[in-house]
């Protein structure tokens, strides 16, 4: 193959990459992880938002009631009802980048291979740093163009004015994730605040089954713990995670997790959506006009959406 055939041979080995970058960014975050093992990984048609159907905590609308007989109804007809909340697309792109003389040094087999392998690598840690940091987005980053994560979807004080998928979250108050301010917390407490936000997450069966912790909540919750009750479920442990266990929900340390946060997750209510052709997707290679390199572009596009956000909680250490 001659050496200005390289442009095509990177654009042939990212594309069937492809797939396994999705993969292995997916599986480097505990939250993405935990999602994609559920199938909370979608791809959607498009649109100018993403919707999400609302599953409501409480009767909002008054439409359901106990009766008898000939007893009558108040079909949910008033402007109050919502039935979507709706999330923005955001988008992530990266570029692997060949010169001229990168082509003439690259131009044996072996180094064409070695070349290729090392941008697409290179190009998969940047991928991965990205979206992990973004997992813990509120939406505001880079001018409000980055994922909406955890800090958005269950905010530090869900009472204060601001809106989540379009929704008032001080007007409708059934929109609001549970959470415990910002209070003194070490090894002897910790674990009675967890119990709190365990309690005051659980409806029946629905129940959190992710908690992720930055250093300081991960040690302290560590240190209160027995020898015998610092383990948890095989496949997340062998999953490469730093995992204790809690009731029925794994305890994950991440290093990308707020200070002195510790984010109780319902997976089941959560959900990454996707374009079906921009899943960290190669794109065309472009051969720059007035410089001697061509470009090859991996794109994503999506966004994080919740349907309950009052399953979820957080609990802050000050």
């Amino acid at each position: 193959m001659p050496a200005a055939d390289l442009t095509e041979f990177v654009t042939a080995s990212a594309r069937a990459w492809s797939p396994q970058m999705a993969d292995n960014v997916t599986l480097n975050n505990a939250l993405l992880n935990r999602l994609m093992k559920k199938g909370k990984i979608k791809k959607v048609s498009s649109g100018r938002v993403i919707d999400e159907a609302i599953i409501y905590p409480t009767n909002a609308n008054g439409s359901l009631k106990w009766y008898s007989g000939y007893d009558s109804f108040s079909p949910p007809t008033t402007s109050e009802v919502l039935d979507a909340a709706e999330f923005q697309w955001k988008q992530l792109g990266g570029f692997i980048s060949i010169s001229g003389i990168e082509k003439i040094w690259n131009s044996e087999p072996a180094k064409r291979y070695d070349y290729t392998e090392a941008r697409l690598e290179q190009l998969e840690a940047l991928m991965k740093n990205a979206v992990g940091l973004s997992c813990y987005s509120d939406g505001t980053g880079f001018g409000g163009k980055e994922l909406g994560g955890l800090k958005l979807l269950i905010a530090d004080d869900p009472t204060a004015a601001g809106t989540v998928g379009g929704i008032n979250q001080q007007t409708f108050t059934f929109w609001q994730n549970k959470f415990s301010a910002a209070a003194a917390t070490d090894a002897t407490n910790i674990r009675g605040r967890m119990d709190d936000m365990w309690l005051q997450c659980t409806r029946g069966t629905d129940i959190p089954d992710l908690i992720l912790a930055d250093k300081t909540m991960y040690s302290l919750y560590w240190s209160s713990l027995q020898a015998l009750e610092r383990y948890t479920q095989h496949d997340t442990a062998n999953s490469g995670f730093s995992t204790l266990a809690f009731v029925n929900a794994d305890v994950i340390y991440d290093v990308n997790c707020p200070a002195k946060h510790m984010y109780f997750v319902n997976s089941d209510t959560l959900k990454l959506k996707c374009s079906p052709d921009r899943i960290f997707d190669v794109g065309k290679p472009r051969t720059i006009q007035n410089a001697d390199y061509d470009v090859i572009p991996v794109f994503f596009a999506g966004n994080f959406t919740v349907n309950n956000r009052s399953l979820n909680g957080v609990v802050i250490a000050s």
